[in-house]
């Protein structure tokens, strides 16, 4: 089977270097990385874009073999052959890399890629980058995980068989017939509400009223609390659409069809933390998602602006699942703000089930602690008080038995980013 190398996407990822407000860089020659299958890898040798020069560097290896060396240790990383940065330089990191994917599969442990072996890599990560039912079942099923996928590759290449071979048996008596259990008919398989309701149409029709209304509602005329909810719902995800466009924009040769394409490798991913997220607490569910982080190998800074670029392409596409999973990503890392968003979700019922309990825990850890003033407001413009605002709108929406807001601190497990 002849391998195709994929494109790679380089990215910007600054972090937050206050609780709201975020630096820009300029992006020079020596960003690099890619969006890998739901795992992106990203380097970033020279923040500020400027050139250095190295009293003793190494010399460049032509442009088709760096590249080439970049796929193999994208590939590497992304199947937990853990080989650092991905700077097209195949040094003793990637070489100790190499020989753990090869004795992984039985091959001569040498540390150097065999054709075969290389196409063997690159099929298996190209397959996991476009995702689909068949990666999601190898990854759910194999013991080894999504290092399934290279054993599947492999075989499928040698043409080996991994169908059982039934040995032929003499008739048994049948059994006792049992009773089965009744079945749970399903009328809305595949046609979840949670799923089919498009945010992008609901904050149209929440902008038309906002505009007839005269603007945003505030603390004192807000008269109905889930309206004042929406209207701040839709103001945090253009804020979040407009910030990823602002990072892609800066990428050298990035589309957002590209990038759309390949956030969207992320959700096999995402998926079980966000189902999680209707049927756990925070906390809980912030543990599985620090996991998650740790176990992608990449650094805080690369994965917290791959982050970013994944939140406003998910909002961009209606894509909940790559939405809301990128926005807990974010938590996980450090950034509380962001925390605010699978409130809302879990308040309208989009992308998850509808919980105003639950929600109540992600809006007081993603604002209480920031109603020092407006500069620590998460997302705007917006009005004065947005903060208390949700608050407010939140407690009411969720009935009198709320109790006040505390801050409270960070959940167990998360990853500071900063």
């Amino acid at each position: 089977m002849n391998s195709r190398i994929l494109a790679t996407v380089a990215i910007v990822a600054t972090l937050v270097s206050s609780g709201t407000q975020r630096a820009s860089a300029d992006i020079g020659d020596a960003i690099a990385g890619g969006i890998i299958g739901g795992i992106i890898v990203g380097a970033i040798n020279d923040r500020n874009g400027t050139r250095r020069t190295a009293p003793h560097r190494e010399p460049s290896a032509p442009s088709a073999a760096r590249q080439m060396a970049r796929s193999i240790q994208t590939a590497l990383n992304h199947f937990r052959f853990n080989v650092g940065a991905v700077d097209g330089v195949l040094g003793r990191q990637s070489r100790a890399g190499i020989r753990q994917y090869q004795a992984y599969l039985s091959f001569p442990a040498t540390g150097e890629l065999s054709e075969f072996e290389r196409q063997v890599l690159l099929t298996a990560y190209e397959r996991a980058a476009l995702g689909g039912p068949q990666v999601t079942q190898v990854t759910a099923t194999h013991p080894n995980g999504i290092r399934g996928l290279l054993d599947t590759v492999r075989d499928e290449m040698l043409g080996v068989s991994r169908q059982p071979v039934v040995e032929a048996a003499a008739p048994a008596a049948p059994p006792a017939p049992v009773a089965a259990a009744p079945a749970v008919p399903n009328f809305f398989a595949g046609q979840s509400s949670a799923t089919t309701v498009s945010l992008a149409s609901r904050c149209n029709r929440v902008a038309l009223v906002t505009s007839a209304n005269g603007g945003f509602t505030n603390l004192d005329t807000m008269t109905d609390p889930v309206f004042a909810l929406n209207e701040q719902f839709c103001l945090a995800r253009g804020y979040a659409i407009a910030e990823g466009e602002t990072l892609v924009a800066q990428v050298p040769g990035a589309t957002a069809q590209g990038v759309a394409q390949q956030c969207a490798g992320l959700e096999p991913l995402l998926q079980p933390y966000v189902a999680a997220l209707s049927l756990q607490p925070r906390n809980a569910v912030l543990q599985e998602v620090a996991q998650f982080v740790l176990n992608s190998g990449m650094s805080p800074t690369d994965l917290a602006g791959t982050a970013r670029i994944c939140l406003s392409s998910g909002y961009l596409s209606d894509n909940m699942t790559v939405a809301i999973g990128s926005a807990m990503v974010l938590v996980a890392l450090g950034e509380s703000a962001y925390g605010e968003l699978p409130g809302h979700h879990l308040m309208q019922g989009i992308g998850a089930a509808q919980r105003p309990d639950l929600a109540q825990d992600w809006f007081t850890n993603a604002l209480a602690t920031q109603s020092a003033g407006p500069t620590e407001v998460a997302f705007r413009p917006g009005p004065d008080g947005r903060n208390e605002l949700i608050l407010a709108a939140a407690r009411a929406a969720n009935g009198p038995a709320v109790s006040p807001i505390a801050p409270a601190a960070p959940a167990p497990g998360t990853v500071n980013s900063k």
